[in-house]
């Protein structure tokens, strides 16, 4: 039987090799319709993400994420970017007379951990994939849940096709942490260890609105290391907080996202979104108001 390593660099040589069969024959674009992270722009770029999320665990976090990335050509990207929270709240855990307790601390002013990545694109037409390769360093706060405190990483491949107004996609990625996975939504945790990703859903064209709807996955294949709080049903159906737990399903989490997004003006843009849990019974809203350095002006190379 092959060993869980070798499963692991199978499905990402699989994942890389259809990536590279493709040849682009359009611009490179925004898949899925969320603020793309890689500009379709040559060079040098800064993409400035400002976010308040409201989670109904946690309560209200505001956020700041810059992100520098530099296009070589149509097909290859590549990212950093470290978020800067000024406010944000969890369970932390606080020692008194040898007992722990876990009150709601609010705190300002934290980072989350550094990411860099990698995207290898194309749009052949109607069909467009996107592979991408993450890898995050540990510069976050671990007692806040914004830092796997190791490094770690996620390789996803995207895929998704036009029919008229509507460009149905899915997902399938692997890595070893939780907040690689949908970053437009920042949790009251990180897990770390062994983890696939699914995501199955439909982007819609309204015009100068767009929409996008998706169903997500992410199964843990390992032990999970959880850093911050999970909720979970107890045997009453009540949800209860944990902390800092350690096993090999307790980060699984599944449910639906919904994206709305509106252009405001040459790279300036305003989004909504809205994330349900159903295993963790969590519900995460909030307001993006996203800024692209540079556009497209007039048309690029590969056009």
């Amino acid at each position: 039987m092959p060993t869980m390593r070798g499963l692991r660099w199978l499905l990402v040589f699989c994942l890389s090799a259809g990536a590279s069969l493709l040849r682009a024959q359009a611009a490179p674009a925004a898949l899925n319709g969320e603020p793309d992270p890689f500009p379709p722009v040559l060079g040098v770029n800064l993409t400035a993400t400002d976010t308040a999320q409201h989670s109904s665990v946690t309560g209200w976090s505001y956020f700041l994420e810059p992100t520098l990335s530099y296009r070589f050509n149509k097909n290859l990207a590549v990212n950093a970017s470290v978020p800067y929270f000024f406010v944000t709240k969890n369970f932390v855990p606080v020692k008194s007379g040898g007992t722990t307790t876990y009150p709601l601390i609010s705190a300002t002013n934290l980072l989350g951990d550094t990411t860099a990545a990698l995207n290898f694109e194309c749009v052949p037409g109607d069909f467009g994939e996107s592979f991408i390769a993450t890898g995050a360093f540990p510069t976050g706060n671990s007692e806040f849940g914004l830092s796997a405190n190791v490094p770690t990483y996620n390789f996803t491949n995207h895929l998704e096709y036009s029919i008229g107004i509507f460009s149905p996609d899915i997902e399938v990625g692997e890595g070893n942490s939780s907040t690689l996975v949908g970053r437009a939504v920042k949790k009251s945790y990180t897990a770390v260890g062994p983890a696939a990703n699914f995501q199955a859903g439909s982007g819609i064209d309204l015009g100068r609105l767009g929409l996008d709807l998706e169903a997500y996955e992410l199964m843990p294949i390992g032990n999970q290391n959880v850093y911050g709080t999970v909720t979970r049903k107890n045997k009453k159906g009540k949800l209860v907080t944990k902390q800092v737990l350690e096993g090999s399903g307790v980060a699984e989490d599944n449910g639906f996202t919904a994206e709305l997004t509106v252009p405001l003006r040459h790279g300036l843009e305003l989004s909504g979104q809205y994330q349900r849990s159903l295993i963790q019974g969590y519900d995460i809203v909030s307001s993006t108001i996203s800024w692209i350095v540079r556009q497209p002006h007039r048309p690029q190379p590969w056009e």
